[in-house]
């Protein structure tokens, strides 16, 4: 064996055993939902009155209009949840301080407020399913961890 490849090998067993000597840390998931934590994070971003989870009541045909106050900048997730995964029932839009809108959008918004002030995203059945819903839902703003 030459001098090289005594040389190489030595390098490998010393490089493999330095790798194997590194602490192994837990697989991090890549999922949209681990940037999302639902716990009392603090948030910048609330519903009007307070608070980060509102109850409501869908009535078939009719609009929902729901308030959120912004305090500083912030990026959050906001969701809607029913009992059913299959309820007809969507934030079809959000409404900014100087009165222009985005949307549609569906059961989900990931959303970064950059202007302070009050907002509202209105939710009501997506007309194009055709499916009514009637029914409870709650809607939710989680903090996105930067």
């Amino acid at each position: 064996m030459g001098k090289l490849q005594l040389l190489i090998m030595n390098v490998l067993v010393i490089f493999l055993y330095g790798a194997c000597q590194l602490p192994q840390s837990p697989p991090q998931s890549n999922t949209n939902e681990s940037k999302h934590k639902e716990k009392d994070l603090p948030s910048n971003v609330t519903f009007f009155g307070g608070g980060r989870s509102k109850e409501m009541n869908m009535v078939s045909g009719k609009t929902d209009t729901i308030f959120i106050s912004v305090h500083q900048a912030d990026s959050v997730l906001i969701k809607i949840k029913t009992p059913t995964d299959t309820a007809n029932v969507r934030i079809s839009q959000l409404f900014l301080p100087d009165g222009s809108a985005d949307g549609p959008f569906g059961q989900e918004l990931t959303y970064r407020f950059k202007n302070v002030g009050q907002y509202h995203i209105t939710v009501n059945e997506n007309k194009m399913i055709g499916s009514h819903y009637s029914g409870p839902y709650v809607v939710q703003i989680v903090p996105i961890v930067q």
